[in-house]
């Protein structure tokens, strides 16, 4: 395997430690060796739909014997998947222009299969020539799917970095008629459109399927709901977690992947919460099987191969008699959780008891709902969410496994866009409640941190707004591929990329907000060691009354995490938005990520690793919610609370700099529970009685354009 290295500038590391994108002050710069791998994999999903894109991809594809590939067969590893998936190739993979969907049994058994030989590959060279080969060979949706969970797993493509989803698919991320117009634009020769630098260029207009027709009130928040940047983050959530990846091997188990799964869903709903409030929506809905559901949505959405996403009327009747079997399945799975939370303990097959009622034990249940391979059982208990969006999706029963159209709640870049997500989400949740309700409430001495006192906060105003943004579309329409001429490209060489004649992007408009800070004034007694939490939520419900503590307390989204050394006397904690933990900012487009790789490559300038825009972090841009033009009250709560280490020291096992740290059971700052104190009943006498805490009213104004 070839080797690269990484120069390394300024070793400290930050003091801030966010939960799950590392801080760190450290700069890396990449080397040739390094850039050239980086250009041949952002080549990999270049014109995805075309497998005659580029001749010299098309050389490593014929050239590479997948059968006899000594390889794969004589690495003991690799030999069973490769088999495995050449079988699969042999009697019939996926095919290529259909749709896949990880939610498809047999769809997913091939792209595990695929994703094995891949990240089982012994060096970047074997890898790299299954790549190419699986991505002439194999379906499209399937070859991304595999490829992108084998590079975000394996620990020696750490720092490398893969296009936008949105950039690989906007299928799944654009409205049908701007789709269309950008194939419009090909196929009249690029009539009207102007060349900038020898290309031709385009700018179409986006917008949401809100602005298109009023299906129901929900559509008020289409522009949180169908964000990318927000679909992005919860794909990119999926392809650290998947549901069918785990064990030993992974280490997945060790990053409190069940707690996490609950908590991630928890906050998810906590801030789609803030945002119905903000367009006085409210609570999110509840749903019954054996009701009609209220809430249509439809996605104006289509596939490449010309089939539209499923959409779903109103008062859309789940219980039809093609959903019988998986509706009897979710009604089986659901009572058993809820029983064995109830009970606190679940039998295994062999006798054996687990027990559900301790604190730590919520990371067994969170395995139990997600039916993930580091559960104790999962005959039991299966894929609720899973068959919770089957039945939702209102998608067309399938003749064959092949010809399957998917609804967006079956995708996980484009489920979040259906409001029914959220319901289902809610319902899941829920699970998550009733367990911790079965939990002590936290006593003085579980919140009090001894000598510190928080005096007060401070925070700039809190403002939102509407920009542009800029989306490149190029790969949803089909370019003139240069021909394969057998024989020319012999052997596996260094892969020649030739700028597309046309590049065409579409104008979103999307939430943000501007930069602002928060001042946190405390005194200490003595020096030490604290872990601070910020929280933000609502003051008041949709109809203006004002909540009580203990039944807002799931309502509360976490703002900001550090860790923080204090000393003896007065204390002034300052933080800058731009600097909050467990954000990141808009990711680099295709063009621009590409021109950067090459001009390291030739030496024009250094290529830069960090984790600005690290995939497993949350827009930085959503932060807020949209407020109202007149302010809107919201509160902030802060906690001061003794640090406690985490068993794995954080960023232990990985690269701050290059990687999540998925799967190293080091990405956290301490050992809190996650939403910690939010996370259990409230005794709101001894809560609000803690000096360490501290809560301030703040307001949100949304300014439109002209305003700004």
């Amino acid at each position: 395997m070839r080797t690269f290295a990484l120069f390394v500038l300024g070793a400290t590391l930050a003091v801030a430690a966010g939960a799950f994108v590392p801080s760190t002050s450290q700069v890396k710069y990449a080397e040739k060796e390094w850039l050239h791998k980086q250009e041949d994999l952002l080549l990999l999903f270049r014109h995805l739909y075309e497998k005659d894109w580029n001749p010299q991809l098309v050389a490593y594809a014929k050239n590479f014997h997948f059968q006899e590939s000594a390889e794969l067969f004589q690495h003991a590893p690799t030999v069973q998947w490769a088999k495995k998936l050449w079988s699969y190739y042999e009697h019939g993979l996926l095919p290529k222009g259909e749709v896949f969907s990880v939610y498809d049994e047999v769809h997913r058994e091939q792209a595990i299969a695929l994703f094995r030989v891949l990240y089982h590959a012994k060096d970047w060279d074997t890898f790299y020539k299954v790549a190419a080969w699986a991505r002439y060979y194999v379906n499209e949706g399937m070859f991304v799917y595999a490829l992108t969970v084998a590079v975000t797993h394996r620990a020696d493509m750490a720092g490398f970095v893969l296009p936008a989803p949105y950039e690989i698919s906007p299928y799944h991320f654009i409205n049908t008629e701007v789709i269309q117009k950008a194939q419009q634009y090909k196929m009249q020769g690029y009539y009207g459109m102007k060349k900038v630098d020898g290309v031709y260029t385009v700018t179409i207009p986006s917008n949401y399927t809100g602005w298109y027709m009023h299906t129901n009130a929900e559509q008020k928040i289409s522009y949180f709901t169908e964000d990318i940047g927000l679909n992005s983050y919860y794909y990119y959530l999926h392809t650290d977690y998947p549901f069918w990846l785990g064990g030993e091997q992974f280490g997945l188990a060790k990053d409190r992947r069940g707690e996490l799964y609950l908590y991630e869903h928890q906050q998810i709903l906590a801030r789609y919460y803030l945002e119905r409030l903000s367009n006085d929506l409210g609570h999110v809905p509840e749903f019954s099987w054996w009701s009609p559901i209220p809430t249509g949505y439809y996605p104006d959405l289509q596939y490449y191969n010309g089939h539209s996403f499923p959409a779903r009327d109103n008062y859309y009747h789940v219980d039809q008699e093609s959903n019988y079997r998986e509706i009897r399945q979710v009604v089986d799975y659901e009572k058993r959780l809820r029983d064995v939370i109830d009970q606190g303990f679940f039998v295994l097959p062999d006798g054996k008891k687990v027990n559900l009622s301790t604190p730590e034990s919520v990371d067994v249940l969170g395995n139990l709902i997600q039916a993930n391979p580091d559960s104790y059982e999962s005959r039991f208990f299966k894929y609720v969410a899973m068959y919770a969006r089957i039945i939702m999706g209102a998608a067309i029963e399938p003749v064959e496994p092949y010809q399957v159209i998917p609804s967006a709640l079956e995708h996980y870049e484009s489920a979040m866009r259906d409001p029914v997500f959220y319901q289902i989400y809610k319902r899941i949740v829920a699970y998550y409640h009733q367990f911790k309700e079965h939990l002590p409430e936290y006593t003085y001495d579980e919140l009090y941190y001894p000598g510190v006192k928080v005096d007060g906060v401070v925070v700039d105003k809190l403002q939102t707004y509407f920009d542009r943004f800029d989306v490149d579309i190029t790969n949803a329409i089909d370019i003139e591929p240069e021909p394969y001429v057998p024989g020319k490209y012999e052997g596996f060489g260094e892969i020649e990329y030739k700028p597309d004649p046309v590049v065409i992007k579409a104008r979103t408009v999307r939430l943000n907000h501007k930069p602002f800070a928060y001042k946190i004034s405390l005194t200490a007694e003595k020096p030490g060691k604290a872990a601070v939490r910020v929280f933000l939520g609502p003051k008041y419900d949709e109809y203006g009354g004002q909540y009580t503590l203990n039944e807002n307390r799931d309502n509360f989204y976490e703002l900001d995490y550090f860790v923080q050394e204090l000393t003896a006397g007065k204390n002034v904690l300052t933080r800058s938005s731009t600097n909050f933990n467990g954000y990141v900012k808009d990711r680099t487009s295709f063009y621009e990520l590409y021109r950067s790789v090459m001009a390291g490559y030739t030496g024009a300038e250094k290529f830069q690793l960090d984790m600005s825009e690290a995939h497993c972090g949350f827009p930085n841009r959503l932060m807020l919610p949209k407020g109202k033009k007149g302010g809107m009250p919201f509160q902030l709560f802060v906690i001061v609370s003794p640090y406690k280490a985490p068993q794995v020291t954080q960023y232990t096992g990985f690269d701050p700099v290059l990687s999540c740290g998925v799967g190293s059971g080091a990405r956290y700052m301490d050992t809190y529970a996650f939403g910690y104190p939010f996370d259990r009943p409230i005794d709101e006498k001894v809560f609000y009685g803690v000096p360490n805490a501290f809560f301030q009213d703040v307001s949100i104004y949304h300014k439109s354009e002209g305003d700004l």
